[in-house]
């Protein structure tokens, strides 16, 4: 009898939770065998991830790159499971989604490419890959998972990618005007709702950058389209010296070409 699509993929679902617990691939293949009807050789491929119900698993590359992946998809990626499909979507502007696209490139070892939606002229980057699927979720789910990952091996670099996609994500690189200063002040700025997330970002800049950053809050409040706006938190550095070792590690997207000018006049003022 043969074995419809939708079972299959009930059974990889199944095949991969029992993995996680630890089952041992004989007793699960033995499972799937008697509950669903595969046969052995494909479970044998689905063990050693070759194949999917959905073709191919594709690969997933635990390097550099990955945590400047992963950090740009906490703060601005999303998961959907669409017509058969496990997707991962990020969106930003042309510079962010063109980088994303390239460090993802070297995580998942094929091409990426960024598009443009002009419906709304915003970027985008689309990825089928189950198994950055099923990471994405389990990291959002239980940020520890993060933390394990990070700290296998180049703690320090792995900390440093993880920080810029982040911040390329939810930073901002704000120019201060006041009328006592003559040259305006920089902040940089970066704001989530998920304060434990925003806890990870500040303890790895004060160990990896010797920045202490400062937090305020920003209150729910009703937006002008009616809705409800949810509280968020700020991570802020003000002060110079944490903007210039920010700047000396991190090449961020969020710093424009116009933007370029204001910081450096800020930091060649001497104290």
């Amino acid at each position: 009898m043969e074995v419809s699509r939708l079972e299959r993929i009930a059974a990889f679902e199944l095949f991969n939770k029992l993995k996680a617990e630890g089952t041992s691939t004989k007793v699960i293949i033995k499972e799937m065998q008697t509950k669903f009807g595969i046969p052995k050789g494909t479970l044998y491929n689905w063990s050693t991830g070759k194949t999917s119900p959905l073709g191919s698993i594709g690969k997933l590359k635990f390097n550099e790159e990955f945590f400047y992946v992963i950090g740009a998809l906490l703060g601005d990626g999303c998961a959907y499971y669409w017509r058969n499909e496990h997707q991962v979507w990020l969106v930003g502007d042309r510079k962010f989604t063109e980088k994303f696209a390239e460090k993802l490139s070297v995580c998942i070892e094929r091409k990426v490419k960024s598009y443009i939606n002009r419906s709304n002229n915003t970027w985008f980057v689309k990825i089928s890959n189950i198994l950055l699927y099923n990471l994405f979720k389990d990291i959002r789910c239980d940020l520890k998972k993060l933390k394990d990952l990070m700290e296998k091996e180049n703690f320090e670099n792995n900390s440093l990618q993880f920080i810029e996609g982040f911040f390329d994500a939810e930073g901002c690189v704000k120019i201060i005007k006041e009328k006592v200063r003559k040259t305006p002040k920089i902040c940089l700025d970066i704001s989530n709702n998920n304060f434990e997330l925003l806890e990870i970002v500040k303890k790895l800049m004060e160990k990896q950058l010797g920045i202490k950053p400062k937090y305020s809050i920003q209150k729910p409040f009703l937006g002008k389209d009616g809705s409800w706006r949810k509280k968020n938190y700020h991570l802020r550095i003000y002060k110079k010296e944490g903007v210039r070792k920010f700047m000396d590690k991190i090449n961020s997207t969020k710093l424009k070409p116009e933007k370029i000018p204001y910081v450096q006049n800020w930091l060649s003022l001497t104290p």
